[in-house]
């Protein structure tokens, strides 16, 4: 690519330099303009040059290349959004549900896991919780879970030296 802009300038530099010194040969009046005329013709001849080389084709196919490329980096940025926005979510579901437990007096660290509903939206299907709780206590948060986000798998581990 950039031997061919070099020929490309020196032969647009080399035809510069003939016009040139045919101009100052030249002698005044109808030769001079007409001689004029034929250095300027020939001067966008050189300029104009690699357009007749130019490969239409491989332009169009790069241009495609480009687009698919683009088309991939797009969808990968789009996942990568996804992905933020789950992982806020499920972080979102936790905090709600630790503090839904610390009102019925639970104490309890929660893990949500999130799956798409199909329309895009991030909804809770399971939710692991740590902690010691009666048995009671579980039963009443299951179900205003269940109540409020339609999360109907729970988890629960008891913590090491809880009763």
């Amino acid at each position: 690519m950039m031997e061919a802009a070099r020929q490309w300038l020196l032969g647009v530099l080399s035809v510069c330099l003939v016009c040139a010194l045919a101009d100052a040969l030249m002698p005044k009046g109808g030769v001079k303009r007409v001689g004029q005329l034929v250095c300027g013709l020939v001067m966008a001849l050189a300029i104009l040059a690699p357009a007749a080389d130019f490969d239409l084709a491989g332009g169009q196919r790069w241009l495609e290349d480009y687009l698919a490329g683009v088309g991939r980096r797009e969808n990968e940025l789009e996942e990568q959004v996804n992905m933020g926005m789950k992982t806020i979510i499920e972080e979102r579901y936790a905090a709600y549900i630790v503090d839904k437990a610390a009102g019925l007096g639970l104490s309890c660290a929660v893990r949500v896991t999130c799956e798409p509903d199909g329309e895009g939206l991030w909804l809770p299907v399971r939710a692991e919780l740590t902690g010691a709780a009666a048995p009671e206590a579980r039963a009443e948060l299951a179900a205003l879970l269940e109540a409020e986000l339609g999360l109907t798998e729970l988890a629960w581990t008891a913590e090491e030296g809880a009763a």
